[in-house]
C-alpha cells in the first residue's frame, strides 16, 4: 500500500478535507497521539482504485487544549466518532461536529484519560526540565563572569598621578587662574571616585619605568631654554615621585 504524510496548519484541514472530497476519497481515520508540547492529529484519506489506493496523512502538529479545530464532518459525515474520541479522550477542541455527543460519547472516569502519562514518561520529562534548567543557570553564570571580567578590564584611575599632572600644568599659570583648574580637577576626581566605590574597577595599573621616561624628558629638555626645562624636569619628578609613592601605599595593602 502506498502511503505519504504532509505537514499541515489547522487552517488547512478544511481545504484539504474538501479537495480529498472533490477527488473521490475515502475518509479513513482522524489519530490523535499524545505528544510532549500537545496533541498530534492525523488525517488519513484513501485514494480511488484509479490511483492505486493510495493513503494520504495529513498530521498537525502540537495543538494546545485551547487550540479549535474545524469539523470535517461537512464533508465525510464518518468522521463523526473520531472527532467525538478526540474531544472526550484527547481534549482536542472541535467545532461543527454534525454529530456531537458534547463530551458523552464515551463514559470515562477521568477526564482526558488519553493524556495522562506513565510514570517513566513523567520522569523522563522531568529529567529533561532539569537539563533544561541547569544549562540555563550555567550560561547565565558565563554571562556573568564575562561581564564581571569586562568591568574588571576597565583600569582604574591613579587620582595621585592625575593630580600631579594637574600641578605642572598650572605651574605656568597665574595663581588665579591654578586655583580654578585645581578646583575643577578636585570636583572631577571626587565624582569620579564616588561612581568608582558603587562599582570599582580592579584592573592592575600597568608599572612604569620612570627612568625611561626619566631619560625621554631630559632629551626633550636639551632642546628648551634653560628655565623652562628646569620647570619641565620638576613637574615630571613631581609626578613620578606622586606616582612611585601611590605604588608603594597599593603594594603593601
Amino acid at each position: 500500500m502506498i502511503q505519504s504524510f504532509e505537514d499541515i496548519a489547522v487552517g488547512d484541514i478544511l481545504a484539504v478535507a474538501e479537495r480529498e472530497h472533490a477527488a473521490k476519497s475515502r475518509f479513513v481515520q482522524v489519530l490523535c497521539i499524545n505528544g510532549e508540547e500537545g496533541i498530534d492529529l492525523v488525517y488519513s484519506y484513501q485514494g480511488t482504485l484509479a490511483e492505486g489506493y493510495p493513503v494520504r496523512n495529513y498530521r498537525v502538529h502540537k495543538v494546545a487544549a485551547e487550540t479549535h479545530v474545524p469539523s470535517v464532518t461537512k464533508f465525510y459525515l464518518s468522521a463523526f466518532p473520531f472527532e467525538n474520541e478526540a474531544h472526550d479522550l484527547f481534549g482536542v477542541q472541535v467545532d461543527g461536529i454534525a454529530i456531537d455527543f458534547h463530551g458523552n460519547f464515551y463514559k470515562v472516569a477521568m477526564d482526558k484519560p488519553m493524556t495522562v502519562i506513565s510514570p517513566a514518561q513523567k520522569a523522563a520529562r522531568e529529567k529533561v526540565a532539569k537539563l533544561a534548567a541547569a544549562k540555563a543557570a550555567k550560561e547565565a553564570k558565563a554571562k556573568a563572569a564575562a561581564q564581571a571580567g569586562e568591568a574588571a578590564a576597565a583600569p582604574s584611575v591613579d587620582w595621585e598621578v592625575e593630580r600631579a599632572k594637574v600641578q605642572a600644568k598650572c605651574a605656568n599659570l597665574d595663581a588665579d587662574k591654578a586655583a580654578k583648574v585645581m578646583a575643577a580637577f578636585e570636583a572631577k576626581m571626587k565624582k569620579a571616585q564616588a561612581a568608582e566605590t558603587v562599582a570599582p574597577a580592579h584592573a592592575a595599573i600597568p608599572s612604569i619605568d620612570w627612568e625611561a621616561e626619566r631619560a625621554k624628558v631630559k632629551a626633550k629638555c636639551e632642546k628648551l631654554p634653560a628655565d623652562k626645562a628646569a620647570k619641565v624636569m620638576a613637574a615630571f619628578e613631581a609626578k613620578a615621585a606622586a606616582a612611585q609613592g601611590a605604588a608603594a601605599q597599593k603594594g603593601g595593602e
